[in-house]
């Protein structure tokens, strides 16, 4: 007997690294919408505003705000179905699984969604899937 009845490897790590890119893309979406709120000058000194390098850059990041949003949205809603369709026996299953999480992981790789480390895992992740051989008997 070749291979095993799921991608259980592909499941785990693409599953590890969504929950990281859906902490890290809500984690961005909430600076984000608290910075466009309080245009950079939140309550005292510390705030979500001091990643973003400071009140000049108020302009650039209300403007990129709906569209990082949109792209959370699209990346954590590609990433569930897929390791969800991972999570089978049925080789076609799992291939198209594979390709929504490649996708997502692509998506979050330049707004650094799950911290980098999240995209690295679901990329790797997709690549196991999209390789998984099913169980012969």
């Amino acid at each position: 007997m070749i291979g095993e009845d799921r991608p259980t490897a592909a499941f785990t790590l693409s599953t590890v690294g969504l929950a990281l890119q859906a902490l890290g893309g809500l984690l961005l979406v909430y600076a984000l919408s608290y910075s466009s709120a309080h245009g950079f000058y939140g309550p005292g000194m510390m705030g979500p505003w001091m990643m973003f390098g400071g009140p000049w850059m108020f302009g650039f990041f209300s403007y990129w705000f709906p569209l990082i949003a949109v792209l959370a949205g699209i990346e954590i809603t590609l990433g569930v179905l897929g390791v969800k369709w991972m999570n089978t026996a049925n080789l076609s299953r799992v291939r198209t699984g594979s390709v929504f999480v490649l996708v997502a992981s692509i998506i979050a790789f330049p707004t650094m969604f799950g911290f980098m480390i999240g995209s690295l895992l679901m990329l790797i992740g997709s690549v196991l899937g999209l390789t998984w051989q099913p169980r012969t008997r």
